[in-house]
């Protein structure tokens, strides 16, 4: 059986290597990463070499041997991605966002495992989230993964999830569609000021700031032009923090003046 020190020690691990995944799966990894994978290994190589440093910097002297495990880890990146980048690459029918999601459950379970095989963590290790005295790194590795999320994970989802809803009413996009940079940085700062107004009890206020991206879009004609987009992203937007803000607010509150 565990001891407490070894199930915070387990703990810290699974979660520095879920915050690396988030930055290195989709912070770092910009339209033409994207692009330069689909054309070959180099590609894929150069990205599953920025997860892997992003998370070994992170989890640098955790463990004993943890660069051991960061070479399971990048061989077992390596191994998933080459699936959706070489093999399954028909994105048609709303497949992509299916994919997207199956990509990251891999994902999620290879980061299990590893903890699991490197540190002997499990699910119930969570549990020292909620805790009101538990160590300040779980709070704030749980916020800084939250704020990836929101930063780089949401746009994502936001064109997958487009897409499927385009194909569905009969328009077929078998392409990658990029991510317009205006579009990304006015959605990650309403995701990130929405988030922080439902943490501190504002939530009343909160979908007030998902205004001005909708404002935008159609100052620019964009509703005009495509308004499913246009709802879904704001939509997805939402929820995104939505969903982040429940997780971070349940599993770590956030600690409040007075």
């Amino acid at each position: 059986m565990m001891t407490p020190v070894d199930s915070e020690i387990a703990l810290s691990f699974f979660m520095r290597l879920l915050l690396g995944h988030f930055v290195g799966d989709f912070v770092l990894q910009p339209y033409w990463l994207v692009l330069a994978k689909r054309n070959g290994w180099r590609g894929l190589t150069i990205h599953v070499g920025v997860v892997t440093l992003v998370t070994a910097l992170l989890v640098w002297g955790t463990i004993p041997n943890w660069w051991v495990w960061m070479i399971v880890l990048f061989c077992i990146h390596l191994f998933i991605d080459q699936f959706r980048t070489f093999i399954f690459v028909d994105n048609s029918r709303g497949k992509g966002l299916l994919l997207l999601f199956l990509d990251q459950l891999a994902h999620m379970l290879s980061l299990m495992f590893i903890a699991w095989a490197a540190t002997g963590w499990t699910p119930n290790t969570l549990a020292y989230l909620g805790l009101a005295d538990a160590p300040g790194q779980y709070r704030l590795l749980a916020y800084l993964t939250g704020l990836a999320i929101l930063i780089s994970t949401a746009p994502v989802l936001e064109v997958e999830i487009t897409v499927a809803i385009w194909a569905a009413q009969g328009h077929e996009t078998n392409k990658t569609v990029s991510i317009d940079t205006e579009d990304r940085v006015l959605g990650s700062i309403e995701r990130i000021l929405g988030s922080a107004l439902m943490l501190t009890g504002y939530v009343i206020f909160a979908p007030l700031v998902f205004v001005p991206r909708l404002a935008v879009m159609i100052y620019k004609g964009q509703a005009r032009a495509d308004k499913t987009a246009v709802i879904t992203k704001v939509a997805t937007s939402f929820v995104t923090a939505l969903l982040v803000s429940l997780i971070l607010y349940n599993v770590t509150p956030p600690v409040l003046p007075g």
